[in-house]
């Protein structure tokens, strides 16, 4: 899909749609994934992505819990995996099981009649296959804790075993030699100590050579040593050498695991894949759910038929904050391809018109939309939007300069395919000239057959629309007697700027507004 110019994902605020799915991930995988999210022409992929949506928002809604949780990213163990004799460390184990049994619930949230009310998610794992083996073999050798099972193998419950046989013989042999030093006052109050992984006494220094053993270490005043006594040094070296046995039996059994599970490295990735892509469905219900967005009508011809439409960011802004959000109705086709949208300033034209771009690059991004579900939306090639200042100092060009500028790559570039969006057309310069070359400009537009919705106060865009049986003219309602505006959009006449009504209402003395409207 083409846009132009480049910041068209800013100027229509599909960013700030990004930035809130991205809040929804519950992994930096699928943060990553939706923060490029963009828009696609292909139906099949558009109309895929709005019913997975479509169906996890239901899960969402129905309360029918679906089972998915945070996990890690195991791609680098996986590549580490695939070279041949490569040992995984456990925290690697730990992180590969969290993706099975995560997997393996989803397999079992599938078993029954789901796959046929959600058959989209389902099809996420359709070609997949499950075996609880891996599961099995992961869970013989680790605890729930993730920790080493001592009877992991046979070998390692036997050291394991002896080790704590000489753990209690050295208590024992320890708390004889601590009584009979401390009855000759030849110890600290602190009696005992750990140094170089070797239980030790805390000796006073005027007393280290009172007692036979070795020296592991002084205090930093040098006032007491750590010192290992004759007696237990023989037990303490029992239990360094089965400790070793132990690391190198730890090993021998993950180097085993290891190659256990490696055959099954690619069906691995496939289930991280499938997970992160149910993360990414996951989180774009979330924001669904909370802008009561729906799935509308796909057509794959371009067309924009929005029913009760809400600007997505807008809704959620004064859902807030308390306040109602008016929703608007607006059906382009190729009998009525154009808008021309008119009324007073601050009425809400501007908020209209990114509302359908921002709506349309939802759409063709596989996101559920805040409108009817009635509501239909085509699929165009290319979105073109001229909203802002865009006052270049780089390029040394004025607002209007800019804004030319575009004009003349939109009518180089656009096709019956393309939706083009122009706030203020034709403003930034001397009204008569300026509207002169909007005009023209709009011509140019309509016979190439783009859809367009373009905002202006100029009269003589409004006649043109007039004039043109493939231009609607519409307005932004406005209360005449409060001077408010309704924020209510009105398809098939144009709309009046209220100047000299709001400037009364601003206090402008009668004669300054008496001697405008005769200028006018």
């Amino acid at each position: 899909m083409t846009f132009e110019p480049k910041d068209v994902f800013h100027k229509l605020e599909f960013d700030k749609v990004l930035d809130l799915l991205e809040k929804e991930a519950l992994t930096p995988m699928a943060a990553a994934q939706l923060r490029e999210l963009t828009p696609t022409t292909s139906f099949t992929l558009i109309d895929t992505g709005l019913r997975e949506t479509r169906e996890f928002k239901l899960a969402l809604e129905k309360n029918d819990r679906f089972p998915l949780e945070t996990f890690d990213d195991i791609g680098a163990d996986l590549r580490m995996l695939d070279i041949s004799g490569y040992t995984l460390p456990a925290d690697a184990f730990q992180r590969i099981l969290r993706i099975l049994s995560i997997t393996r619930d989803i397999f079992k949230f599938f078993s029954s009649v789901k796959k046929e009310i959600y058959p989209k998610l389902y099809d996420r794992i359709r070609a997949l296959s499950f075996d609880e083996g891996l599961i099995r073999a992961i869970t013989a050798v680790f605890d729930e804790k993730g920790e080493i099972r001592p009877d992991a193998s046979p070998e390692l419950l036997r050291i394991r075993r002896e080790i704590q046989h000489k753990v209690r013989e050295l208590d024992h042999r320890f708390r004889q030699i601590i009584q009979e030093y401390r009855s000759k006052g030849w110890l600290s109050d602190t009696p005992e100590s750990f140094r170089n992984n070797r239980r030790v006494l805390s000796v006073p220094a005027e007393h280290k050579r009172k007692i036979r053993g070795i020296i592991h270490d002084e205090s930093d005043t040098g006032r007491t040593v750590f010192l290992e006594p004759e007696g237990v040094i023989e037990i303490n070296n029992d239990i360094f050498d089965l400790e070793g046995e132990e690391r190198r039996e730890i090993f021998r059994i993950l180097r085993d695991l290891s190659e256990q599970i490696r055959p099954y490295s690619t069906p691995l990735r496939l289930y991280l894949e499938a997970l992160t892509g149910f993360d990414v469905i996951q989180a774009k219900a979330r924001l669904a759910v909370s802008m009561r967005a729906g799935m509308p009508v796909l057509k794959e011809k371009p067309q924009i038929g929005i029913r009760k439409g809400y600007h997505p960011l807008l809704y959620l802004k004064n859902k807030s904050i308390g306040r109602k959000t008016v929703p608007f109705d607006l059906r382009l086709n190729a009998e009525h391809h154009i808008l021309v949208l008119s009324g007073p300033n601050a009425g809400g034209k501007s908020v209209a018109m990114k509302s359908v771009g921002l709506l349309q690059m939802m759409v063709q991004s596989g996101l559920l939309v805040p409108t009817h579900e009635l509501s239909e939306f085509g699929i165009f090639e290319q979105v073109f939007a001229d909203i802002g200042d865009q006052q270049s100092l780089d390029d040394d060009l004025s607002t209007y300069s800019s804004r030319l500028q575009n004009a003349r790559v939109f009518l180089t570039k656009a096709n019956p395919r393309t939706l083009v969006l122009v706030d203020e057309m034709g403003s930034g310069t001397d009204p008569k000239p300026g509207g002169a070359i909007a005009e023209s400009i709009l011509r140019a537009l309509y016979r190439k057959g783009v859809f367009a919705v373009v905002t202006t106060h100029y009269s003589n865009l409004k006649v043109f629309a007039f004039r043109n049986p493939g231009i609607l003219n519409g307005n932004m309602h406005f209360d005449k007697d409060s001077l408010s505006p309704t924020y209510e959009l009105k398809i098939g006449r144009p709309g009046s700027s209220y100047a000299f009504e709001i400037a009364g209402k601003s206090g402008l003395s009668k004669d300054i507004i008496d001697f405008a409207r005769s200028r006018t």
